[in-house]
């Protein structure tokens, strides 16, 4: 995310994909002390208030730090399966797509019920010359997501990497103010 806040994800004991917001319901900032591959021991209830797709919401009340998993990829492998293939694949096939080729939703179309999760892409991932987007080849075109992750952008991720997925939230430009919100994909990393 943009400025001093951080958007983040982790997976439940139970498998759930969850996105951890402080007990006062906003992103956590950059002093944060979670980072990826840590084990943490979390109290946490729903948010109040869930607007789907980001139905995945919790507020944290306590955390104890309990260690790093070894061979992250293999353990998010067991705590549900990826979607695979293409991006089409990806959040039920119900992505449409910018002028710029880049990836939403939006309420017009169905919502997801989730807006998170992992996917395997059939084919590389390639970083965008502005190095801010990752691009699958779709055909003759290029169907797109923004990267958000906090690793340096590599130039390509390969087909057969594990990644995490999001939808950003509701959003639209200030300049366009008729334009319909939008939940924009995003990539936020790759195992």
């Amino acid at each position: 995310m943009g400025g001093s806040s951080r958007c983040i994800g982790g997976i439940s004991h139970d498998g759930r994909s969850i996105r951890l917001l402080n007990h006062h319901g906003a992103n956590w900032d950059t002093s944060a002390p979670f980072q990826i591959g840590q084990i943490w021991d979390m109290a946490f209830t729903p948010a109040q208030t869930l607007v789907s797709p980001h139905t995945e919401d919790v507020l944290v009340t306590r955390y104890q730090f309990v260690g790093t998993q070894a061979n992250l990829q293999a353990h998010l492998l067991t705590r549900g399966p990826p979607w695979q293939g293409s991006i089409n694949q990806v959040f039920g096939g119900v992505l449409e797509f910018t002028s710029k080729n880049n990836g939403y939703v939006c309420r017009r179309h169905v919502v997801p019920a989730v807006s998170t999760w992992f996917w395997i892409p059939d084919r590389d991932l390639t970083l965008r010359a502005d190095g801010k987007h990752y691009d699958y080849p779709n055909s003759f075109l290029r169907r797109g997501l923004a990267y958000v992750g906090e690793p340096q952008a590599v130039p390509s991720l390969p087909a057969g990497t594990l990644v995490r997925v999001s939808l950003a939230r509701w959003w639209r430009p200030d300049e366009t103010p008729d334009l319909e919100e939008r939940c924009y994909l995003q990539l936020s990393g790759w195992f």
